[in-house]
């Protein structure tokens, strides 16, 4: 929730946009690493370094 809401309404959601544009493919891949987060997973999708069974979920959000 954001400071300020507290109208009893529902919490609003919002993510982060970060600019990658100055980035190769090889820099993102070696800074995410081995972590589970959306943007590693679609980067290993991407390099078709994908683990087995791994969700694709947030696949097209995270690019």
């Amino acid at each position: 929730m954001h400071e300020g809401q507290d109208d009893g309404g529902p919490a609003e959601w919002r993510s982060v946009m970060i600019d990658l544009s100055d980035s190769s493919l090889a820099d993102l891949v070696e800074l995410t690493g081995q972590d589970d987060s959306a943007l590693a997973r679609a980067l290993r999708r991407v390099t078709g370094d994908g683990r087995s069974g791994e969700p694709i979920a947030g696949f097209n959000s995270a690019l």
